[in-house]
């Protein structure tokens, strides 16, 4: 399908206009996260009667589409919603209001391969293109590949909307899953912040002694300095594994950096400097003895009992998933079941206080859970 590309404001305010017209959008978005520190919104693809366009949303303000987004009567429709609602709520403040979701409509109806290459070839027999899946949408100007491949997420939607809608609509479970996506619309985006005792969440730090973790801790710091500097994800500057090694022989790192795995010579060249610095200095810092927390028997006690339920609770979930022939997600996310097991609910009106569950799977699922619970887990 052609497609139009948009990168003027008067366009795109005239688009808007056009689409606060219509019954239905479907959107897409391209960000950059792979390529930069902070993610930038990059591209939003947008399809609806007659309609189908690529806007630059760094050339242009997309704030008088916003209207559009809340608009009840106007159905938005995406594949993975929560992830281009985040993208559209960091960038800015908006709201939504009646989407519909494919992907989630998919593990409703218990369709294990739901991407959207794999649902397009499915209900489709088309291949869609992957190669730009990881491109670095910042970059400018785009190429015309790049834009065909933007432009194709989008014209598939609409049809394998209706074909799910009307799937659902048989099985008894529209109103279930609108319920869902009515959860989805409140998503908030996860504010970006650096944490300086992430180091210790790498797989393999706490098998360091307290020189290694002070030898990574200061790797840690100075690579996140150095990642803003290059406004460059952390990871491209250098890997995890590499701070890791090091860290368990600073010395020889300090002596010779090249015979490491992972030190090209573009690390070398670019990197070499601050690495040999945080390593002498993580060398000179007191060794770094992890936190202890003296935890009570009663304590450990009351969170262990937390893991039993939420394990329970995903074996009740499983085989609910199973006489349901949904996907076990589709009934209840895992953030969510760990807040059940958290509060061990007793009460609808506890289970109603769930953030997250909503009112449709509490009348769905609450009579089974309380059970479940009782019979488990009766005064615990």
């Amino acid at each position: 399908m052609s497609y139009t590309f948009i990168d003027t404001q008067k366009e795109f305010d005239e688009l808007a206009a056009k689409l606060a017209k219509h019954k239905y959008l479907c959107i897409d978005t391209e960000s950059n996260s792979l390529y930069v520190y902070k993610e930038k919104f990059c591209l939003m693809q947008l399809s609806s009667e007659h309609i189908n366009a690529v806007v630059d949303t760094l050339a242009v303000d997309i704030k008088s589409i916003l209207p559009v987004f809340a608009d009840p009567a106007v159905e938005k429709i995406f594949h993975s919603a929560d992830s281009d609602i985040r993208v559209f709520k960091a960038a800015m403040g908006c709201t939504f209001v009646n989407i519909f979701d494919v992907m989630v409509a998919a593990k409703y109806l218990g369709i294990i391969k739901c991407g959207l290459d794999n649902m397009v070839k499915e209900f489709f027999k088309v291949e869609l293109n992957k190669k730009f899946q990881k491109a670095d949408w910042g970059r400018r100007p785009l190429s015309k590949e790049m834009l065909d491949y933007a432009s194709g997420d989008t014209v598939y939607l609409k049809r394998m909307r209706d074909l799910m809608a009307a799937e659902l609509e048989k099985k008894g479970r529209l109103e279930e899953v609108k319920g869902q996506f009515a959860q989805i619309c409140k998503i908030e985006p996860t504010p970006m912040r650096f944490d300086e005792s992430g180091f210790l969440t790498l797989k393999g730090a706490r098998q360091l002694n307290g020189r290694g973790l002070a030898v990574l801790r200061e790797l840690y710091l100075a690579r996140e300095v150095a990642a803003i500097k290059r406004n460059s994800p952390p990871f491209k500057v250098i890997s995890e594994d590499l701070m890791l090694r090091l860290s368990v022989a600073p010395r020889e790192g300090l002596h010779n950096l090249s015979i490491f795995k992972g030190v090209s010579g573009y690390v070398l060249a670019n990197h070499g400097g601050w690495i040999r610095e945080a390593i002498q200095k993580g060398l000179k810092a007191p060794e770094y003895n992890v936190p202890h927390r003296e935890i009570s028997r009663e304590k450990r006690a009351y969170f262990e009992s937390i893991k039993t339920r939420f394990k329970n609770l995903k074996l009740w979930r499983k085989e609910t998933a199973v006489r349901r022939n949904m996907l076990p997600e589709a009934i209840m996310g895992n953030d969510v079941l760990e807040r059940v097991a958290f509060s061990l609910p007793r009460s609808m009106e506890d289970l109603h206080a769930v953030r997250g569950l909503g009112a449709e799977k509490v009348s769905l699922y609450g009579a089974e859970l309380l059970e479940f619970i009782k019979k488990h887990h009766a005064g615990k």
